[in-house]
C-alpha cells in the first residue's frame, strides 16, 4: 500500500508540472504558502460564489458576471453555467455520480455496489462526459466529486455502506468482496469501509485523471462530521487538495482545519460556505444566523481573512447567488433579486476582495 501511495504521489507531482508547462491552473508553494497559480504564472486566492447556474444561465449570465466582478470576485464556484466558463476561473462538480449525499431527503438517496464493473463503467462514463467539455479550458480550476457523502458508519441517513453491501444478494460483486474480507479474518466494519473507499476513490480518481490530465482534483466534499480518517487516507493518492464545507457560523475553526491539514498534508479549499443572517420574516435555512447583514459581512470577512492567513487554504466560495426557496426555508443568497447588492454585506466583501488581490 505504501508503494502504491508513493507512486500516486509521484504521479500527482508530475501532473502539476505538466499542467504548469501547458498553462493550466495549478497548485504551488510561494513564500512558504500553498496557493493556486493562474496560467500566466500569478498566484491567486480563489474567491467566488456557488450555484450561480440556477440563476445565471442563458441570457442572465452576463448580468451575473457583471455583478460578481463589481463585488471584486475573481472566480466562480461549482454550479457555474457553460456560458461563464470562459469568463473567470471556475470549479466543476457532479451531483449524481453516486446519489449518497446527506442532503438527499427526497427519497433519491441510495448506495451503489462500487465493486460491480457495470457501476464502475456508468460512473466513469459520467466523468468522461463532463471532462470532455472542460479538459482544454484554462479557466477551469478543478473537479469536485460527491457532495457530503454519507461516509460515517453512523449518519443522519441511518444507513451505511457496510450494511448496504452486507445485504446484497450472494452473487453481487460487493457481497463477494465482503465475504472475502470476512474469510481473511477481518471483522471490523471500519476496515471494510476502508476497503470500499479504496475501490470507490480508485474508480473516480483514475477516471478523472484519465479523461482530464490537465486539471486539479479536489475529491469528495466533506463537512467536519463526515471526515473519517481511514477513508481520507484512501482518497489522498488521487487528489491534489481537500474540499471542506465548514459549518455556516461565525468564528474561524482553526483547530479543525489544522487537524485536516495535518492529517492530509495537502492544501485545503473551502468549497461552500456562507454566513446567514436575519432577514425580515423569512425563515432562513442553514447555519447560525447573525443579527443583521452588517454583522454577517464582518463575520464573513473576518473568517476568510483568517482562512487565507493559514498558508494552506487556497480559496473559498460563498453558498448561493440569490435567495432560493427550499422545503425547510429560504437558502439565502449573496445578492437580492435582480442582483442588487445587500447593504451592509457588500462593502466588507468588496474591501476583502481588494485585499485578497494584493
Amino acid at each position: 500500500m505504501k508503494a502504491l501511495i508513493l507512486v500516486m504521489f509521484v504521479s500527482v507531482a508530475l501532473h502539476r508540472q505538466d499542467a504548469a508547462a501547458q498553462g493550466f491552473i495549478r497548485l504551488s508553494v510561494v513564500d512558504g504558502r500553498d496557493t493556486l497559480v493562474a496560467p500566466d504564472g500569478k498566484p491567486f486566492f480563489a474567491h467566488g460564489v456557488n450555484h450561480i447556474g440556477r440563476h445565471g444561465a442563458g441570457d442572465g449570465a452576463r448580468s451575473v458576471s457583471d455583478a460578481c466582478k463589481a463585488m471584486g470576485f475573481n472566480a466562480y464556484g461549482y454550479g457555474t453555467p457553460d456560458e461563464l466558463h470562459d469568463d473567470l476561473p471556475y470549479l466543476e462538480s457532479w451531483n449524481d455520480l453516486v446519489p449518497m449525499s446527506l442532503h438527499r431527503v427526497d427519497g433519491s438517496f441510495r448506495f451503489v455496489d462500487i465493486f460491480d464493473p457495470a457501476v464502475q463503467t456508468e460512473i466513469s462514463a459520467k466523468i468522461e462526459k463532463t471532462c470532455a467539455k472542460s479538459r482544454e479550458n484554462k479557466n477551469l480550476i478543478g473537479y469536485l466529486w460527491t457532495d457530503l457523502a454519507a461516509w460515517p458508519l453512523e449518519n443522519k441517513q441511518n444507513q451505511n455502506w457496510v450494511q448496504f453491501i452486507r445485504a446484497l444478494p450472494t452473487e453481487a460483486p460487493g457481497r463477494k468482496a465482503y465475504e472475502q474480507f470476512v474469510a481473511s479474518g477481518e471483522k471490523e466494519d471500519i476496515q471494510f469501509l476502508r476497503l470500499f473507499a479504496r475501490e470507490y476513490f480508485k474508480v473516480l480518481g483514475t477516471a478523472t485523471r484519465k479523461h482530464d490530465p490537465n486539471h486539479l482534483i479536489f475529491g469528495d466534499r466533506f463537512i467536519f462530521s463526515t471526515i473519517v480518517p481511514e477513508l481520507i487516507e484512501e482518497m489522498l493518492p488521487y487528489v491534489d487538495a481537500i474540499a471542506i464545507q465548514p459549518n455556516y457560523a461565525a468564528g474561524f475553526p482553526r483547530a479543525q482545519f489544522d487537524r485536516i491539514h495535518a492529517m492530509t498534508k495537502k492544501p485545503v479549499l473551502i468549497c461552500d460556505f456562507a454566513i446567514r443572517f436575519k432577514d425580515g420574516d423569512k425563515k432562513i435555512n442553514g447555519g447560525k444566523l447573525e443579527a443583521s447583514a452588517e454583522d454577517a459581512g464582518k463575520a464573513y470577512t473576518d473568517y476568510i481573512r483568517e482562512a487565507a492567513a493559514t498558508g494552506y487554504i487556497v480559496g473559498a466560495f460563498w453558498c448561493n447567488l440569490i435567495d432560493s426557496p427550499q422545503n425547510s426555508g429560504v437558502k439565502q443568497g449573496l445578492f437580492l433579486e435582480g442582483l442588487e447588492t445587500r447593504s451592509g454585506l457588500d462593502e466588507p466583501i468588496r474591501r476583502l476582495n481588494q485585499e485578497l488581490r494584493r
